[in-house]
């Protein structure tokens, strides 16, 4: 299991200052090495690169090889209104098409839909110009489906459908984030590791079936 880890440094004489009168220290430094491995370990899931090490593969949503594939027939951000369909409605039919697929697999949900950061202010339109509903709207009254999310390293036009259930994902955990703390350059500096041994687990049923769907 990997170890995802950031590195930061607080001067000693500027640690002890606030120990000893009470004057407050900039916390910068560990708030962005505690996002960023928690934006690591996210982002693990939505990569298109998988990790391999001893034998064993990390496979993310996008690479698993036993996911449910539906195409995408056009970007959501190129569809333009036809004469006999709203863009919101070319983009419930693609929804739609996940939704039947994950049945397909005997994967009933519930379900959350992830989208790339491209199509956040997409979903925001109005599903059409009659009944005053947006887009993100119309996809959540969809039966089963909890949630749309917007996740910044999902890659451009690839869009996931993941049944929201231990069987399908989990995190294996080694070690909870903690915080390390060392000395260095004659006591001067304290270094500090923000760490964690997490890793997401994609599964598979007995009949190679899983709840992760993927249009791209």
């Amino acid at each position: 299991i990997p170890i995802i880890h950031v590195d930061y440094r607080i001067n000693t004489r500027m640690l002890q200052a606030s120990r000893n009168m009470g004057n407050p220290i900039d916390t910068t430094q560990a708030e962005v090495a505690a996002r960023k491995v928690n934006e690591k370990l996210e982002s693990m899931l939505f990569t298109d690169t998988s990790y391999k090490f001893g034998g064993g593969t990390i496979y993310s949503y996008l690479n698993h090889p036993k996911r449910n594939s539906v195409s995408l027939s056009a970007a959501w951000t190129s569809l333009s209104a036809t004469s006999t369909q709203s863009v919101g409605e070319q983009i419930i039919d693609d929804v739609i098409s996940m939704k039947q697929s994950a049945i397909d697999a005997r994967q009933f949900g519930p379900y959350m839909l992830y989208i790339p950061t491209a199509y956040e202010t997409l979903l925001d339109k109005d599903y059409d110009t009659t009944r005053g509903n947006s887009i993100r709207s119309r996809i959540e009254a969809i039966s089963g489906i909890n949630g749309v999310k917007v996740v910044d390293t999902l890659p451009a036009d690839n869009v996931l459908l993941v049944q929201m259930s231990t069987d399908t994902v989990r995190l294996v955990r080694g070690m909870g984030i903690q915080n390390v703390e060392w000395k260095s350059e004659g006591q001067f500096v304290n270094n500090y590791k923000v760490m964690t041994i997490q890793v997401p687990q994609i599964r598979a049923d007995a009949e190679g079936k899983t709840g992760i769907v993927h249009l791209a």
